[in-house]
């Protein structure tokens, strides 16, 4: 069998970026990808442990391949990512033909675990220790040239000390490191020099980055200050970031929107519920009050900033005038998107230990129903207030059917318009003609 390997990635940004990491790490030994497992020596799955519906589709994936490793048993079968490291050597109790469970701090030794199970034949491994701040080392991978890629993602941290109720990710991400800022802004150079013209800075809570927070910098800053040093040290176009946690927001990155033109217009500030009371069950640390003071900070010092959110419905004990205070924040907000879960308990977090899961599915999914339609709405209507204005679109490639090209505005808004393949890898000026519930369509404007 030829050294191809098959990766299927769930979860979020991180996960997106630590599949093209392993890509890489891979072809560094000689294997080649491909999109047809039956193909590959090397099958793995890149895990997300935090919804239970993402865990899921974990064990109906690894049940799917069973089949194929009983037919060849050479074929490397491995699970990596957030639910390797949350289930450990359950997964291979639970799927004895499973050969490697690998977490997400492991990353870097994936070819060396791969290696270990073809030459000892028959052996399972299982790495999913996490590693000490003083010991975590961070992968710096610059995309190959011939990749020709437009956008990047750049990790800045890894980790949450937060410990909200409902999140698991301290437990299988750890706990906060921060990246040397003199690395990321070298990394971010060298992608731009390789026609880069967008990177997405990443971490779980990227307003914590920097000083007094678990750097190992001696020469820590802020994240504000880390934002204008990519600006003015660089030659990237534009930056954005993900997450932030509203708690962290500070006076000082809110002033970086005001006066940094290289900053996406699009600010993601997940929320999670509307209601205090709820929020205290949740260990947020903000209440309704000051997050809508920090937003309207936010929008006041960038006026064409959108914005995002995450929320989750049917938390323990949400009453309906809970949800309802939820449904008000957003017709008080008006959130360009939001990403909307129904509660599921997460191993290991302080809700599902200690708060009965007391809301019936039924009505978790009913008012999830009634949170996006709401929503839905209100996207329609922010996207038609884009019509007859002119935005500035980084132009991805050709759109799925074919016969436009497309791209994200400053405020992530996709953008389809009738161009040609010099646009790509361009700023283009858009007129956008026409709004609907997902995307816009414009033309060029010269």
């Amino acid at each position: 069998m030829t050294k191809k390997y098959y990766l299927k990635t769930y979860g979020c940004q991180m996960n997106e970026l630590d599949a093209s990491q392993m890509g890489r790490l891979l072809a560094r030994s000689g294997y080649t990808s491909t999109e047809t497992p039956e193909e590959a020596s090397v099958i793995l799955i890149n895990t997300c442990s935090i919804r239970e519906k993402a865990s899921q589709k974990v064990y109906s994936d690894v049940g799917r391949f069973r089949a194929l490793k009983l037919k060849h048993p050479e074929i490397v079968l491995g699970v990596t990512g957030c639910q390797a490291q949350a289930e450990g050597r359950h997964l291979q109790q639970r799927f004895p033909y499973l050969d490697l469970v690998v977490g997400p701090d492991h990353t870097a030794r994936l070819p060396e675990l791969v290696a270990k199970v073809q030459s000892e034949g028959g052996q399972h491994l299982a790495e999913t220790r996490l590693e000490s701040r003083e010991n975590y080392r961070f992968l710096n991978l610059l995309p190959d040239e011939t990749e020709n890629a437009v956008k990047a993602f750049v990790t800045i941290m890894k980790g949450c000390d937060n410990f909200c109720s409902f999140c698991i990710v301290p437990f299988v991400r750890g706990r906060e490191v921060c990246r040397d800022s003199g690395e990321i802004i070298a990394e971010v150079q060298g992608l731009a020099r390789r026609g880069v013209k967008e990177v997405t800075l990443l971490g779980q809570n990227v307003n914590s980055y920097g000083v007094g927070r678990h750097s190992r910098d001696p020469g820590a800053i802020s994240f504000a200050r880390l934002l204008g040093r990519l600006a003015a040290e660089t030659d990237i176009e534009r930056i954005r970031f993900t997450t932030s946690h509203p708690k962290d927001l500070s006076e000082e990155l809110i002033e970086e929107f005001r006066r940094n033109s290289k900053l996406a217009l699009h600010f993601h500030l997940p929320v999670q519920s509307g209601s205090d009371a709820v929020l205290e069950r949740m260990y947020r640390g903000y209440g309704r009050r000051e997050y809508l003071d920090k937003l309207a900070k936010l929008r006041e010092a960038a006026p064409q900033l959108a914005v995002s959110s995450d929320i989750i419905v049917g938390f323990p004990g949400e009453s309906e005038a809970e949800f309802e205070e939820t449904m008000d924040l957003l017709r008080e907000v008006r959130y360009d998107a939001i990403y909307s879960f129904v509660y599921s308990p997460r191993p290991k977090t302080t809700a599902a230990l200690y708060f009965a899961d007391d809301v019936p599915l039924e009505i978790k999914q009913e008012r999830l129903s009634r949170l996006q339609q709401l929503q839905n709405g209100i996207t329609l209507e922010n996207n038609q207030t884009q019509t007859g204005r002119v935005l500035e679109v980084l132009v991805e490639g050709p759109s799925r059917q074919g016969e436009t090209y497309t791209g994200r505005s400053s405020q992530n808004h996709a953008v389809h318009f009738a161009g040609e393949e010099s646009d790509v890898g361009s700023i283009r000026r858009i007129k956008i003609t026409h709004a609907g519930p997902n995307s816009l369509l414009g033309e060029k404007y010269e």
